[in-house]
């Protein structure tokens, strides 16, 4: 039974840090300009590795938008990528969007 506190324990310091560290919730790591495309580092895990991120075109990008902690990019073809952040980095990445996105609307909920 005490293996079993220990698991959640440590599943537990393990999420924390993903969670709260600057270095995966960075906003040029989030979201990482490759040449016409971003790729983006949507969940905590794909931030650890980068080949679960989803790639998207700067131009097919149409609307950004922030709510509470969450900042969404919908695309043209109205797909809709979520962005899963502690409240301090989502607004740095909600900025950073706004530059690698700069023809997409703009929207704060």
């Amino acid at each position: 039974m005490e293996y079993l506190y220990l698991v959640a324990l440590l599943i537990f310091l393990f999420t924390f840090f993903m969670w709260r560290s600057p270095r995966l919730n960075n906003p040029e790591h989030v979201l990482q300009e490759v040449g016409d495309d971003v790729l983006i580092l949507h969940t905590p895990l794909a931030r650890l590795w980068p080949s679960q991120g989803k790639r998207i075109k700067k131009h097919k990008a149409a609307r950004i938008q922030k709510a509470g902690n969450i900042v969404t990019l919908f695309s043209h073809s109205s797909n809709a990528i979520d962005i899963t952040l502690s409240q301090k980095h989502s607004a740095l990445v909600f900025d950073r969007a706004c530059l690698l996105f700069p023809s997409a609307e703009k929207g704060i909920v």
